[in-house]
């Protein structure tokens, strides 16, 4: 059996890897993951069979690197492993496999994987949990045919709809999110406006607001070629969050 540990604290990782080679020495441990980034690249390489997963990690938490495995199409069962108690009761209800809090106990341990057979229900219940307890994403993730796609939020200039995907795009590059604009847009309010019924802009990325010779409102973002167009029903929104952003302080 596979098993891949993730967790921000080396000692941490070395603990948990040693109950698991007590209960089977045969099993094979992964647990070289400090983030949810690293432990989504290498659930997606190695495809454990089970995947303990920290809840609170840099750069990617344990609830939204379960969420991409399940994207991805992974079977890993996952448990999360925490210091904290207070994400318990969600967890639980939504079906997670186990919720299991530091330091774990070698029989805890054990009786985790003795749920494992007994619960089928854990793919809408990790979306489920992704979306209630975790904060905004630090990163963005793409699951395609050139493997996977990784963007930070910080970098994202807008997000425009194109059919049935939402386009995040960078200075760099273009990644394409099966997710819905308003959902991005409910995520990240506060860093992000809607410009048209097709456009998020990062606020912090507005360059300029110009006026076309037809008089349609246009915008220029930092670091892009790209023009974006405000739609007259946005406009006003816009405009009073620009001269929110331009009022001198009291």
């Amino acid at each position: 059996m596979k098993i891949l540990v993730a967790d921000d604290e080396p000692l941490a990782r070395l603990r948990l890897q040693r109950l698991l080679e007590e209960i089977n020495p045969q099993f094979q441990v992964f647990a070289d993951a400090g983030n949810g980034l690293q432990a989504l690249q290498q659930c997606l390489q190695w495809q454990p069979d089970i995947a303990l997963l920290d809840i609170r990690m840099p750069k990617m938490d344990g609830l939204q690197t379960a969420a991409e495995m399940l994207k991805a199409g992974l079977k890993s069962h996952i448990i999360f492993v925490t210091a904290y108690d207070e994400y318990a009761l969600a967890a639980f209800d939504t079906h997670a496999i186990d919720y299991l809090l530091k330091p774990v106990k070698k029989q805890r341990l054990e009786q985790s994987f003795a749920k494992i057979d007994q619960l089928s229900q854990l793919p809408s219940s990790i979306i489920n949990a992704n979306q209630t307890l975790m904060q905004p994403r630090q990163h963005l993730c793409a699951h395609n045919h050139q493997g996977l796609q990784i963007m930070a939020i910080n970098d994202v200039l807008y997000f425009k709809a194109e059919h049935k995907y939402v386009a995040a795009c960078s200075t760099e590059q273009s990644v394409l999110l099966d997710e819905s604009l308003k959902a991005l847009e409910l995520e990240f309010s506060g860093r992000f406006i809607r410009v048209h019924r097709n456009a998020l802009v990062n606020i912090q990325a507005i360059l300029s607001v110009t006026k076309s010779h037809t008089n349609q409102c246009c915008i220029q973002l930092r670091g892009s070629d790209e023009t974006l167009t405000v739609s007259r029903r946005h406009q006003a929104e816009l405009n009073r969050l620009l001269r929110q952003n331009l009022s001198p302080p009291k």
